[in-house]
């Protein structure tokens, strides 16, 4: 699995652009890559349920997953009311996250984990504003509502989401010094002997 991941400020570069792009659309494409976005949560969440082994982190990522299809749901119904009979639309902006998940891939090592979660992390800050924004633009409040409800989901996600990055990228560091102790120990007895 091919997969390119970028620093943290790269991010938020790249979601800001994704966002500025989106917002400009009409509604119903708006609505089209919202859905497309939930569904591209649902397949990162279960990727990382089937992955992780870490009891509570699995178990989170399964309501994660269980949060998602519901607010794939409730978008898909507001669609229905504002646009009856139409289908969403096929969007050709890049939706996140942005990975094919190869059945195959095993999160092997803590560097795979961090590289998974900064991709959900870019998808729950796009998902957060993109919803905050279309709520934004509502004049009936039952809508209103929903979509910052359902910005204030995706902004505890990433929330769960960059506690766990954090965590992980901390142990990172760790096993990342005690690795090049050892070879700094083997170079030395190596010039000594």
């Amino acid at each position: 699995m091919k997969q390119t991941f970028e620093k943290e400020g790269e991010i938020e570069e790249r979601v800001m652009k994704i966002f500025q792009e989106i917002v400009k659309k009409p509604l119903k494409e708006i609505l089209s890559y919202a859905l497309k976005g939930e569904e591209d949560a649902i397949r990162l969440y279960s990727f990382l349920y089937e992955k992780i082994e870490e009891p509570h982190s699995r178990k989170r990522f399964k309501q994660f997953m269980k949060g998602e299809k519901a607010h794939k749901e409730k978008i898909l119904h507001i669609f229905g009311e504002l646009f009856p009979n139409e289908e969403p639309e096929k969007m050709e902006i890049e939706t996140l996250p942005k990975i094919i998940i190869d059945d195959k891939f095993k999160l092997k090592t803590v560097g795979d984990y961090l590289d998974v979660l900064e991709v959900a992390m870019e998808a729950e800050r796009l998902a957060e504003r993109m919803y905050k924004f279309v709520g934004e633009s509502f004049t009936k409040k039952e809508y209103k509502e929903l979509f910052f409800a359902l910005s204030n989901d995706e902004k505890r996600h990433y929330d769960f989401v960059k506690s766990q990055y954090d965590f992980y990228r901390r142990a990172k560091v760790e096993e990342d010094l005690h690795k090049l102790i050892d070879k700094l120990l083997q170079d030395r007895e190596g010039n000594i002997g």
